[in-house]
Order: structure tokens, then sequence, then C-alpha cells
């Protein structure tokens, strides 16, 4: 229903929990990035690390938790630059946006059964310099977020 009482039908609302997206960057200034398809795209896609927040896990600790398991990688540092809405056109969850610098690799990744993912490293000057790889919006405003944590590259 709008503000002024006029009902819209049917109109569908997707309740999730909280989502997160993660610019992880290497002591070499290297951004850890996974490549896989993504079913309502119809694509295989280059991104950041990211995923869903299970039942009562706090945001930090599902960014870490992704990003553990989509590439093996842990953070030195994490740091919460904001969140955004996923949809609020029709989505009730948030975006939390984290910066993890100093990442190392400790373990192979260990991918949900449903991802097929690949791990890729690329020079964060590439992507601070617009490379057009990345074509999700949350992921885009991840990296508008960190870069003034980031310096000049």
């Amino acid at each position: 229903m709008r503000a002024d009482g006029t009902v819209i039908e049917p109109f569908y609302v997707l309740e999730q929990m909280p989502w997160v997206s993660i610019l992880a960057v290497t002591p070499h200034r290297e951004v850890i990035m996974v490549r896989e398809y993504r079913h309502g795209a119809g694509v295989v896609g280059l991104g950041l690390p990211g995923g869903g927040a299970a039942a009562g896990e706090a945001p930090a600790g599902a960014a870490q938790r992704e990003l553990l398991e989509e590439t093996g990688y842990e953070p030195g540092d994490l740091v919460e630059l904001s969140w955004t809405w996923a949809n609020w056109a029709n989505q009730t969850n948030k975006v939390h946006h984290y910066l993890a610098t100093g990442c190392r690799a400790i373990r192979a990744p260990s991918p949900d059964p449903t991802e097929q993912l690949e791990v890729e490293l690329v020079p964060l000057a590439n992507l601070l310099g617009g490379d057009p790889v990345l074509r999700q919006s949350y992921h885009l405003v991840t990296i508008a977020l960190a870069r003034p944590h980031l310096g000049a590259d």
C-alpha cells in the first residue's frame, strides 16, 4: 500500500537476511575476486566475495565467513564501511559493505554446494582505474566506499 492508501496488487516483497559485500585486498594490493555463474542474469561474472548472513549471524561475522568460504583468505583487518538497501523497491534486506586488508590465503576455498566459482586476483589499480569488469551495482558501491581508505595507487 502506498502512503496515500492506494493498494498495489499484486505486489511481492522478498524478505531476506542481510547481505555482505567485501573488497578484499592482499598485502600486494591485489583484489581477491570470484568468478561465478549468476542464475538471475544467466551470466558468469566477476565480482567481489560476499553473500548472506545466517540467522542470528552478525554482518561482520558473515563477511569473514563468506571471504574464507569463497576464497580461502582471511583478513588482517576488517572495516565496515557502511550499509545500503539491497533493493528498497521490493526487498527488506540491507547490504553491509566491508573493506578487508592484509588478506592472506590460509586454505582452499570451500564454497556452498550450489556455488561453482574461481578465485582471481586483480591489481587494485585496475579496479580503481575503472576497469569495466564489474557489473553488480552493490559491488561498485563497496569499491566507492572503500576508495578513501585505500590511498593512491
